[in-house]
């Protein structure tokens, strides 16, 4: 008897499914799925070509040898060009700081339905042609590989002007009069011809998707290239019908015209300076919901941009200036109108001036919702508390690698956080894994926000018994004294003179106060994430010592924090059993006594835990956890879908 039924392989065979695969896969991958088939091959091959960054996978090494004569035939600039001839129609996405990328995507004709177009530092993009031309330039002379050469002059630590760059023929007629040389600033002659043509083929390119760019980005490296006229650009920027997202710091444009002309504008990346000043809006635009200044702004500047961007939803800068240029008056340039914005991110590095921001500025930012900053101030915290009530999100920023508090750059002050957890009763998302929160504290306020679903905070304060302590009374539990419920008197000492009893009692006060934080913890049912530990060894410190003395010996120092939670099953990790929710649980950092028991019960009662951080592999140097190693191996066991990580970023080690 024959069965109609469709066997699991035929899955990989319907195009619905493989095509639904697309979007979710990255370059390595989707270059390994059109190998399987024919099938697979169509359907995914536009996948893989809709988005080029030229500065990943095996792009810089292609473009950097490119123009060798071993790369001849192979993948040369021949190779890319038919590469683009054949795939460029697929491109919807392109990243670029190089030149050669930007001219054969223009002069091959068939990337004309780019949605976002993006340049890199094309200042640093050399084959190694360029770097061996410019090892002549450290001579004095720049030697370019097309013959001639410019001497630059130096004397008395004072460097003389240097002559204009060379130009190149204009590779079309709209760009006559619009371009000017810079000057070569130390670039070879053929790189000046370069920069000249390069600047050309990307204007080319941007006017080749009028129809379809979405998002455009002008980097600062452009400015290297050559002169080109402001009026020429906005031109160009105003024919991008559908352009919502615009990163510009190239170039010093009128914002006034700038959004009169682009109508249809949502996000704008800019350098604060071209914001402020002879620049500054006088009129109000309605387009514009996102805002990000490279840059510190004074509050004058601050109050004039939520004035002049009613519709205004998320503004994001470096931070505002110092003390004397707060605005007292604000009130008057808002005309008594409080903003809608909902987002806002700075860096506030002292506490005058989080007293300034707290009294002058976030009064009058009733709607926020979200918020960014370095530290969370007591003032801030309390002004928050009072006048944004509806605030869901507050992140800390600049986290650092490490809580060792010789590098942390600031040491948030105890409690701080305890304002907001007990006045903002909207708060779902706090993320300050820098700040401190004594248990005590988290049990003599009760906290209002009871929807909390991300939680990042170190929980300190629990009076623990020392190392020590608890060695010796394990000791004693395990094997009792005869009768002897005082001091260890055959030579163990443990450095205290607590005795039996007394350790006991301490033990029990500790586990009460735990019993206690985990029951607080226990009713934030919201849960998804749940962090109470960071990084503590010195890193930062290592890396120096390292860089003076490379034959020293390699050691991290600091210490897991000592008054944290223990997070056992005899200190109340059971207790959690509530947050069925729990996607993340961190604990690095945490001086915590976690076992094979605590980590079954994890695995039974939170079936939708994804990370635990607090077990991973260390990717420090000739550092290895041999019990850490144990434990995670053990719950990789229990729970192969758990991935194990760490909260800190990526480490870029010197040594």
């Amino acid at each position: 008897m024959f069965s109609n039924q469709p066997r699991p392989e035929d899955v990989v065979r319907l195009p619905e499914i493989v095509a639904l695969l697309g979007p979710y896969l990255k370059a390595p991958d989707l270059f390994s799925c059109i190998q399987v088939c024919h099938l697979w091959k169509y359907l995914l091959t536009p996948w893989l070509w809709r988005s080029i960054d030229d500065s990943k996978y095996s792009w810089p090494d292609i473009l950097t040898k490119h123009k060798d004569p071993e790369a001849q035939g192979h993948k040369d600039k021949e190779w890319i060009r038919a590469i683009f001839a054949k795939y460029g129609h697929h491109i919807r996405e392109l990243t670029s700081q190089w030149g050669v990328i930007l001219e054969i995507a223009n002069l091959s004709g068939v990337c004309g339905q780019l949605e976002s177009l993006r340049t890199g530092d094309l200042s640093t993009s050399k084959t190694r042609d360029d770097y061996a031309d410019n090892s002549a330039i450290g001579g004095g002379t720049n030697a370019g590989s097309e013959g001639g050469s410019m001497t630059v002059y130096r004397y008395q630590g004072r460097t003389e002007p240097q002559q204009e760059a060379a130009t190149g023929p204009l590779i079309s007629p709209i760009f006559e009069g619009i371009l000017a040389p810079r000057q070569s600033q130390y670039r070879t002659l053929a790189r000046q011809k370069q920069d000249w043509a390069t600047a050309q083929h990307f204007w080319l390119l941007v006017r080749q998707n009028t129809q379809s760019l979405f998002s455009l980005r002008l980097d600062v490296s452009q400015n290297w290239l050559c002169s080109i006229s402001k009026d020429f650009i906005m031109d160009t920027l105003a024919a991008l019908e559908n352009l919502v997202n615009l990163e510009n710091d190239m170039v010093d444009l009128n914002p006034n015209i700038l959004l009169e002309r682009l109508p249809g504008l949502l996000s704008y990346r800019t350098w604060s300076k071209y914001m402020q000043h002879d620049n500054m809006l006088t009129r109000p635009f309605n387009q514009l919901v996102y805002l990000e200044l490279w840059g510190n702004i004074p509050t004058r500047t601050f109050f004039t941009l939520l004035k002049y961007l009613p519709k205004l939803e998320t503004l994001r800068m470096d931070g505002f200036r110092g003390v004397v240029d707060f605005e007292t008056e604000g009130h008057l340039i808002l005309d008594n109108i409080p903003s809608q914005l909902k987002t806002l991110r700075f860096c506030n590095p002292s506490a005058k001036v989080d007293e300034q921001i707290a009294n002058l500025v976030i009064p009058w930012l009733p709607h926020l919702t979200e918020i960014s900053l370095t530290q969370l101030h007591p003032a801030i915290a309390r002004a928050l508390g009072t006048h944004c009530r509806k605030l869901e999100v507050v992140k800390q920023i600049n986290d650092g690698v490490s809580i060792h508090h010789y590098h942390t750059g600031f040491k948030p002050l105890v409690n701080t956080v305890g304002i907001l957890l007990r006045e903002c009763a909207s708060l779902k998302v706090f993320d300050g894994i820098h700040h401190t929160l004594e248990a005590n504290h988290m049990l003599q306020y009760p906290w209002a926000c009871r929807e909390l679903e991300t939680f990042r905070c170190q929980i300190v304060g629990i009076p623990r018994l020392t190392a020590m302590e608890q060695k010796f009374l394990d000791t004693k539990i395990k094997s009792p004294t005869n009768g002897n419920d005082g001091n260890n008197s055959n030579g163990n000492s443990t450095n205290n003179t607590m005795s039996r009893p007394a350790l006991i009692e301490k033990q029990q006060r500790s586990h009460e106060l735990q019993h206690q934080v985990m029951d607080h913890l226990a009713a934030l049912t919201n849960l998804t994430v749940l962090d109470l530990g960071y990084e503590y060894r010195d890193i930062v410190g290592s890396q120096y010592q390292r860089q003076e003395d490379p034959e020293s010996p390699l050691e991290f120092i600091g210490d897991p924090t000592p008054d944290t939670l223990e997070l056992t099953l005899a200190t109340g990790l059971d207790r959690l059993s509530a947050l069925t929710r729990l996607e993340i649980f961190g604990f690095e950092g945490v001086n915590h006594r976690i076992g094979e028991q605590e980590l079954e019960w994890m695995a039974t009662h939170w079936p939708k835990l994804k990370v635990l951080r607090g077990l991973h592999k260390d990717d420090l140097p000739n550092v290895e956890d041999l019990e850490r190693t144990k434990l995670r191996e053990f719950m990789q066991e229990l729970r192969v879908d758990v991935r194990h990580a760490t909260l800190r970023p990526e480490l870029k080690l010197l040594f």
